[in-house]
């Protein structure tokens, strides 16, 4: 049967996928090792595809049914990755991890109605996918945590993994409909030939994402010696952390945000230093104390919210950085700024 050789054929491309994500190096680790667990459970349900419908083995077919409502939160969870802080994503993966262990035990509810089975797979793709059409309809800006020269191919690998969930709902809509009308030969020849079309996407996938090179970085010595450079550089991180509020990561560090801009550390931290006589961290801070100092301005919030708002981890550190840049307490400031507002409107009216 045709299903034999596809499904473990199927099953060794997932693996090399997998491998080839994970090597590489330009993306976040968090963010390979779920591309990589996500192609490993795909790997194995090819499999026990195959041992099911090859074999007629059905000892493993509890597992089979239950890999599904993993694999949509598994695709999800890995392109959110490259979209949020690791804070955020580790509540995202709580979030989804009780949504699949949820549905996992939902599989062995005794329903009585044919279809069942398939009707909660379907209802997580079906889910899954209107949730990355949304995070897809934010544009390649929204992979924050990727260099932004991987903004466009990262948007149309996300765009290609929505097309195959939906083609996943809809062969899969197809061969419970064979089986409901007692026609096991059809489904099985709607599998081989399902097999045959992730084959050929996944080997798709494998060759767009090989022939993806790096751009080469600028070296070191274009920002030591040109300003202008470096003060191009200083302005394109500028609106990266303000603009695009790439600041606001309290878990941000020079390797993350290099990376984001794709150049070198050593370029970046030179430039900066050049150009506003400061090092990465005091650059990022102060943008930090910039927001906070606005919205110190406007707004009656606690100042414990605005300084996590911003990006700072601790009181402490907040306070001290904000009487660096400012020369006075947080609070001080606010009541001044406000009062000669309050004057300046009164005076002006």
């Amino acid at each position: 049967m045709i299903s034999i050789p596809i499904s473990f054929l199927l099953a060794s491309v997932f693996l090399g996928l997998g491998v080839l994500v994970f090597s590489r190096k330009v993306l976040p680790m968090r963010t390979r090792c779920l591309f990589l667990a996500l192609f490993c459970v795909m790997s194995l349900e090819a499999v026990l595809v195959g041992l099911r419908f090859a074999f007629a083995n059905y000892s493993f077919l509890p597992l089979q049914r239950v890999l599904p409502v993993w694999i949509a939160p598994l695709v999800f969870l890995s392109f959110t990755s490259l979209t949020v802080s690791p804070a955020r994503l580790g509540k995202w993966f709580l979030v989804n991890g009780v949504i699949s262990v949820g549905l996992s035990v939902a599989l062995f509810f005794p329903v009585p109605f044919i279809g069942y089975i398939d009707a909660v797979i379907a209802a997580s793709f079906s889910v899954y996918s209107v949730a990355l059409i949304r995070l897809w309809s934010q544009g390649r800006d929204v992979f924050s945590q990727s260099p932004i020269e991987l903004g466009a191919l990262l948007s149309k690998f996300l765009l290609a993994a929505i097309a195959v969930m939906i083609a996943t709902l809809i062969i899969d809509g197809l061969i419970a409909i064979l089986f409901a009308q007692n026609r096991p030969d059809a489904a099985a020849l709607a599998i081989s030939f399902a097999s045959l079309f992730f084959l050929i996407a996944a080997v798709t996938l494998i060759a767009a994402s090989t022939k993806w090179k790096p751009g080469r970085s600028k070296t070191p010595e274009s920002y030591a010696t040109d300003e202008g450079k470096s003060r191009a550089l200083v302005d394109e991180a500028r609106t990266l952390l303000k603009d695009r509020g790439f600041a606001k990561d309290p878990q941000l560090s020079l390797t993350r945000l290099a990376r984001r801009l794709s150049v070198p550390e050593r370029d970046l931290s030179q430039a900066v230093n050049r150009i506003l006589g400061m090092n990465v961290s005091q650059f990022v801070n102060s943008i930090r104390l910039e927001e906070a100092a606005e919205r110190l301005k406007v707004s009656d919030e606690p100042v414990s919210s605005i300084l996590e708002e911003v990006g700072f981890l601790t009181r402490s550190n907040f306070y001290r950085e904000f009487q660096n840049q400012y020369g006075e307490a947080p609070g001080t400031y606010r009541k001044k700024v406000q009062s000669e507002l309050s004057r300046s409107a009164r005076s002006s009216s």
